[in-house]
């Protein structure tokens, strides 16, 4: 009713005022944009499909109308929904199309949070650099715009990282940012966990001295939380062991006691023990560290939690090793590598319950289908039965028109026994008659006794078979069963064989990455950026693998799209400059194939990106262009054509002469294929690849 009525006022000032009628239907949706906006963040909480349901019409009619916040803002919401149901590819669909129209609109606060939602949904995925590269843009873009809340997630983000990929003091940078963020949110948990997370990579890296500053400033924030600060005591009487300060050890120890006493923590009286243990080691008291360390594994003993001891046996070690108690440091070492075991085979057994967990619920899915199916068979006998009622009431409506017609006949019997005298000269044909009906009655008796028996052996005979047929049937069921659960189980286990390849790869490049930007030497910093590439179009391939259905199966359309997606962001080249085509047919490769095919066309769009369009006074005018890539199946054979209209090869290019790496891997993995390599370098560079022994899987 009010939309009406205001359809109403707007037509109303569009008469009385000379406006056009079109800026009042535009006011009119924008309006409606942001209803389904404002309903759809409420939906989020109860109901996800009716949230991405009204995002959808909110981003439709924006798009109709042009009104770029309702494009931004819808997409935004579907990809937040998209990452809540841990569905990031769709996710990051949505993300990319908010970006431009958030660029657009300078809406640098929007641009910050989305920025970070991006590097959620890539770490999700284990795609570290891409998200790093995210998390770094969000960080300036919140921090710019006062959002301190999401400056710190995506700080501390960042620097996990960082810290995964063995740069600590890198990290420490980050996290110190977080700190100042969380000191001016007044957020005294967060700035007590963050000051024992600084401490904990210094005391990793041997700066004692660091550690026991920022450990103290984590023990002054925790004043009333009595767990938090016996926490930092006993981390205090562990940095002062190590720096071998014996009185000052001796004043932490003291609160460390009086702190822990008071509370019923198990964890810090586990590790006060170990703390103690040490703490008498660097005094030379073995004995006594001997004692503590026996209360602590005695309280240890039932415990399904090796962690905690972890740590305890690894500063004893360091402990002995610096007082020249090599054996002991020994022993120390042994008891620690055996409950790092204990933890490995803990977290394995807890992956193998994951597993029998999926396949037990994919088995009670096929119990479901069973029952489903059981009862569509019911339905069909009580069909069947109810036909055969009806067969039994029009058998009975003839039974009773036989009865009908008998004593029809028995009246005209009685109409004939009255005519009988009339009748006396016919008397002995009526006889005869009479005698030959009935040998026709009982003939027709004897034929439906047989019959009768007949129908009945054939009705055993189809029971016994139906019987043996569904004997067999549930037989071949129950095999059915166990190869589809052995199958289930296999898939998986092939997925996350190609997931943790794909991952290994991923720290390779990051790896890579790292060592590049310590380099000086322009020549070896492109050498293995090179093989950073290289090695994440094989990376694409198992996360292709493992993404899909089968676990042999690459889609070439999409493994392209993403390897020079990538190739694009990692050379930094604008798609307004250089336009990328593919003609891709629907191609389902095997492994064999796809992964030589991957390697030579990262070589060859790496080189047209990198060599076809310079932007250098000699080729001025050559800085753009476009580049196709086309795969299509001939007969027997697998055309692969990447073709652009850059500058072309020089004159007296010869690929069999040249001493580029890059091509000396095309040849090698076109002579893996059994491929005839054409290159015409005229208008361009047109390399087309023609493969005689391909594997596709479907």
């Amino acid at each position: 009713m009010r939309i009406f009525l205001l359809h109403i006022i707007l037509l109303h000032c569009s008469i009385g005022f000379g406006q056009p009628l079109n800026v009042a239907v535009h006011n009119e949706d924008s309006l409606l944009v942001k209803q389904y906006l404002t309903q759809g963040k409420l939906a989020i909480r109860n109901n996800h499909n009716s949230a991405i349901m009204l995002f959808t019409k909110a981003t439709a009619l924006s798009e109709k109308i042009n009104f770029l916040p309702g494009i931004a803002d819808g997409e935004t919401g579907l990809g937040n929904l998209y990452l809540d149901k841990k569905q990031y590819k769709e996710a990051l669909i949505h993300f990319e199309k908010a970006k431009p129209v958030y660029q657009k609109l300078n809406n640098e606060a929007a641009l910050g949070r989305l920025y970070k939602s991006i590097g959620d949904a890539y770490l999700a995925q284990t795609f570290n650099r891409q998200a790093f590269d995210n998390y770094r843009e969000a960080n300036t873009l919140l921090r710019k715009t006062n959002q301190l809340d999401l400056y710190v997630k995506s700080v501390e983000a960042t620097g996990n990282i960082v810290l995964n990929f063995g740069a600590p003091k890198n990290a420490i940078g980050f996290y110190k940012r977080s700190l100042t963020a969380r000191e001016n949110l007044n957020d005294l948990k967060g700035i007590v966990d963050c000051n024992k997370k600084i401490a904990g990579i210094y005391f990793t890296e041997k700066m004692y001295d660091s550690a026991l500053y920022f450990n103290k400033a984590a023990a002054q924030y925790a004043k009333g939380n009595n767990e938090a600060q016996a926490d930092a005591a006993i981390q205090e009487l562990i940095i002062l062991t190590f720096l071998k300060n014996n009185d000052e050890a001796e004043k932490a120890k003291l609160k460390a006691e009086a702190l822990v006493n008071t509370q019923e923590n198990a964890t810090n009286k586990i590790r006060l023990m170990g703390a103690l243990s040490n703490y008498y080691l660097m005094l030379n008291d073995k004995e006594t560290a001997n004692k503590y360390f026996d209360s602590g594994r005695t309280m240890m003993s039932g415990r399904q939690n090796p962690e905690l001891v972890i740590p305890v046996f690894g500063e004893m070690a360091e402990i002995n090793r610096n007082n020249g108690d090599y054996k002991a440091a020994y022993n120390a070492m042994v008891s620690l590598d055996r409950y790092k075991d204990i933890f490995r085979n803990e977290n394995m057994d807890r992956l193998s319950a994951e597993i029998k967990n999926v396949a037990e619920a994919g088995l009670k899915e096929k119990e479901i289908e069973y029952l489903n199916l059981v009862n569509r068979l019911k339905e069909e006998q009580l069909s069947k039965e109810e036909l055969k009622r009806m067969a039994l009431l029009r058998e009975n409506i003839l039974k009773d028109s036989s009865i009908s017609n008998q004593q029809l006949l028995m009246a005209a019997m009685e109409n004939e026994s009255a005519l009988r005298n009339a009748q006396l000269r016919k008397e002995k044909e009526l006889s005869l008659s009479l005698g030959r009906e009935n040998e026709l009655k009982q003939k027709l008796l004897n034929d439906e006794r047989r019959n009768k028996w007949m129908l009945w052996a054939g009705i055993a005979v189809l029971a016994f078979a139906g019987g043996i047929i569904f004997w067999q049937y549930k037989r071949q069921r129950n095999k059915n069963i166990i190869i589809n659960k052995q199958s289930g189980e296999l898939e998986v286990l092939n997925k996350e064989i190609h997931h943790r390849v794909k991952n290994n790869l991923q720290v390779i490049s990051s790896m890579l990455d790292l060592q590049s930007q310590s380099l000086h030497d322009e020549k070896a910093t492109a050498i293995i950026k090179e093989g950073i590439q290289r090695v994440q179009s094989m990376a694409f391939i198992h996360q292709n693998l493992y993404q899909g259905n089968a676990v042999n199966s690459v889609n070439m359309n999409e493994y392209i799209k993403m390897l020079s997606n990538h190739l694009f962001q990692t050379y930094n080249i604008r798609t307004d400059k250089i336009k990328f085509h593919t003609q891709i047919e629907e191609l389902k490769l095997h492994t064999d194939t796809a992964i030589p095919l991957g390697m030579i066309l990262n070589e060859l769009i790496s080189n047209s990106l990198k060599y076809a369009f310079p932007q250098d006074a000699v080729h001025k005018g050559k800085e753009t262009g476009d580049i196709w890539v086309t795969m299509k199946k001939n007969d027997n054979e697998l055309l692969l054509q990447v073709k652009d209209n850059g500058i072309g090869l020089p004159v007296d290019f010869n690929p069999e002469n040249t001493s580029s790496f890059g091509y000396e891997i095309i040849k090698a993995f076109s002579q893996k294929l059994k491929a005839r390599m054409n290159i015409d370098g005229n208008n361009g560079t047109d390399v087309q690849i023609i493969i005689s022994k391909f594997k596709t899987t479907g």
